[in-house]
């Protein structure tokens, strides 16, 4: 793999200040890998996400320790992950995972011994780009090139991924937001609409409305209100964004 975005990866390093952090997880650079908003920022060398997240091979005590002399750790043992906040971050570091059984918002999850399992387990392509410390990328789903092309698109069969998750459906409507003019696929909307219904029944009003307020914080916030008002189904989820 061509080390293509190394001078990304120390930038964004350099620039939230992780190298400590990034010292106590004692895991080789070629395995940590960052995952989500935090390899898109890579992609894009546009460091505004505070979200960071951060995939090993596994967590294991000496991690867990070395990370609480200096932060104030959080174990979610059934997630296999931590997570702490770094001055304005919110950090999560993961061991790489597979879901053996999911539905709604409920999952049972075990740890995996490959990046190519744990990828599974994610929902957009956007978000199953892993870059490690060393810039080399893992996309199994052409996520890079779909982010470059402002695409959004569910990995695999758009319906079961929003029934194992219903969460899952409004991170779609949030990720609209991320570009000026996003791709959207006609089936990927159709089972956003068919499934909007049950919404409610799975997911926390909390959490609907944390996801939703994030919208707002997005640099083309406009793109998913219009989503929303051209989509009668969709409508309830404005009660969310006060």
């Amino acid at each position: 793999m061509k080390n293509r975005y190394n001078l990304a990866v120390n930038q964004y390093i350099n620039t939230f200040n992780l190298s400590l952090i990034l010292e106590k997880i004692q895991t080789p650079k070629n395995q940590i890998f960052f995952i989500g908003g935090a390899s898109r920022s890579i992609i894009l060398n546009d460091f505004n996400n505070y979200d960071i997240d951060l995939v090993v091979p596994v967590i294991n005590n000496k991690t867990s320790e070395l990370l609480k002399n200096n932060f104030e750790i959080k174990l979610n043992h059934n997630y296999k992950n931590l997570s702490f906040k770094f001055n304005n971050l919110d950090i999560q570091v993961s061991s790489y995972r597979k879901d053996i059984s999911n539905y709604g918002r409920q999952a049972k999850v075990e740890l995996a011994k490959t990046i190519e399992v744990d990828s599974t387990r994610r929902d957009l392509t956007i978000n199953a780009v892993y870059i490690n410390l060393l810039g080399e990328v893992t996309d199994l789903y052409s996520g890079e090139q779909d982010l470059l092309k402002s695409k959004l698109k569910f990995i695999g069969n758009s319906v079961q991924q929003i029934q194992e998750d219903y969460l899952r459906a409004i991170r779609y409507i949030r990720f609209i937001s991320l570009f000026d003019k996003p791709v959207l696929l006609q089936h990927d909307i159709d089972a956003i609409k068919m499934l909007s219904k049950n919404i409610i029944d799975f997911v926390k009003p909390d959490k609907i409305k944390q996801e939703m307020l994030k919208i707002k914080k997005m640099k083309f916030s406009n793109n998913s209100l219009k989503f929303i008002n051209q989509h009668k189904e969709l409508i309830f989820l404005k009660d969310f964004l006060n």
